[in-house]
């Protein structure tokens, strides 16, 4: 029974032991994470109305690229040398564009009587004034005090005392919510961006359906740099504003053999996309124009399931293409006897469901009909011949694709073989063709409808490529 009582009291110490120890944990984390992010004085200077914001982490980029500090200094130049020892990169970069329109740089600074030095070395004079240093250079303004330093864009004489004052109300913040900003700072990479879709230029904005209420959409995107794979993706939230697509099932027509220029695939469900194209001005128009023809809105509501895209080569000039796409129906077909040319475009019949529209004052061909409960449109006869010939197998993009809304690939030595006049380059300048033929192959996917990854994969690690362009640059 002592024994017993011994044993008891032991594990209830030891239970203690344990509590205290996670206790200490949490708070060692707490206070490391409160260190770090109170040395961050760069973050305090953006604007709480800010509409894009930027981060960059330098040395996050360094870790994941596998610098040492030997590559660092072999690259360092005199001047990058300098600027490390004024600003302190070990912490992020920040940009930012306000509501009312100002653009700017933060930065934590490490030393700032090294700044002041490399400032005036590139012809800024500087002042102290309400308790900060100011930096002018022509039309440039910067403030900068023990922590932190901003800069703005460079506006006209007339405007630099509005912007001074603008300068200092950021400048004499505390700490602050930037909602635009922790929409950055959730996304994973080196670089990491967000912005109301509502500072969209206009010629972008028009493209989008009529009914988008763009203040309320948030884009976000992030770089990442791992080995061999250089990564930006990209998403919007608060919204239910995505992609109008559906999984991959994989159940993919056979298309050419080899490794074509471009392959895309993606899940369908035609009404949805033809209430999406009907909300666009210019697809509202180009639908009418068909609709005048042939049954273009049946044709396309009938689509449901894997949409297929296949570029056999980079030939700009005269662009060969097949689509295939999964039909759920063919009643557009039922009128197809009724269907007709109009003006300077003819419409001719090569089978029972086969069909080619000819545009006479451009030169140009469509074909297109069903093939297999398969609807296709090929650029030339050859490519609508071999429309579903081939059975589809389990190849690589297949598997790839499958279970995504969108999968793409493109041969990016296509691409370049694509320019003579690049390639007679290249052969000139083997240091560059050196960096070029490191990209391979060029992805896009989406893992879920609001979201969208562009994925560059190269056949040497990232450092390399990046090391050799430096030399290349620098003649080092």
């Amino acid at each position: 029974m002592s024994y017993l009582c011994t044993l008891l009291k032991h594990k209830s110490g030891m239970k203690k032991f344990a509590i205290v120890l996670v206790c200490l944990l949490l708070a060692g984390t707490a206070a490391v994470w409160w260190f770090f992010r109170r040395g961050d004085k760069a973050r305090d200077v953006l604007p709480a109305d800010a509409a894009a914001a930027w981060v960059f982490e330098p040395m996050e980029l360094v870790r994941e690229l596998g610098f040492s500090l030997n590559d660092i200094r072999d690259i360092a130049s005199s001047a990058g040398a300098r600027w490390g020892k004024a600003i302190d990169f070990t912490k992020p970069v920040y940009a930012f564009v306000s509501r009312s329109g100002l653009t700017g740089v933060a930065l934590n600074v490490k030393d700032r009587e090294e700044l002041l030095k490399l400032v005036a070395s590139y012809g800024y004079a500087s002042e102290e004034k309400q308790g900060f240093l100011w930096v002018r250079n022509g039309n440039s303004i910067g403030c900068l005090d023990d922590d932190k330093m901003l800069m703005l864009a460079p506006v006209p004489p007339a405007e630099q005392d509005a912007r001074s004052d603008g300068m200092l109300k950021l400048m004499s913040q505390g700490k602050h919510d930037v909602p635009v900003l922790e929409n950055a700072e959730r996304q994973k990479g080196v670089l990491r961006f967000s912005s109301s879709l509502g500072n969209l230029p206009e010629e972008y904005s028009c493209r989008l359906p009529e009914d988008t209420d763009l203040s309320d959409i948030s884009l976000n995107a992030a770089l990442r740099v791992s080995g061999q794979n250089l990564t930006v993706s990209a998403n919007v939230s608060g919204t239910s504003l995505s992609l109008p697509l559906d999984p991959i099932s994989g159940n993919l027509a056979g298309m050419p053999c080899g490794e074509p220029f471009i392959r895309l695939c993606a899940g369908m469900k035609g009404e949805r996309l033809l209430s999406l194209m009907r909300n666009v001005p210019r697809l509202r128009i180009t639908l009418l124009g068909l609709n005048m023809m042939i049954d273009a809105d049946l044709m396309i509501k009938a689509i449901d399931g894997d949409v297929t895209l296949v570029v056999p080569k980079a030939d700009f000039e005269r662009p060969d293409f097949l689509l295939t796409a999964a039909l759920a129906n063919t009643d557009f077909l039922r009128n197809a006897g009724e269907w007709r040319g109009r003006a300077s475009t003819s419409l001719g019949k090569r089978g029972a469901t086969d069909f080619v529209i000819k545009d006479n004052d451009n030169d140009a061909e469509v074909f297109f009909g069903v093939r297999d409960g398969r609807l296709y449109i090929a650029s030339s006869a050859e490519m609508a011949d071999m429309a579903m010939q081939q059975k589809a197998g389990a190849d690589a993009f297949g598997e790839a694709a499958k279970g995504k809304y969108l999968y793409a690939t493109l041969d990016a030595g296509q691409l370049l073989g694509a320019f003579p006049e690049v390639a007679v380059l290249l052969q000139a300048l083997p240091q560059v063709r050196e960096v070029t033929d490191a990209v391979g192959r060029l992805s896009l996917s989406s893992d879920t409808p609001q979201s969208i990854e562009f994925n560059i994969e190269t056949d040497k690690p990232i450092k390399d490529i990046l090391l050799n362009t430096w030399k290349l640059l620098t003649g080092k």
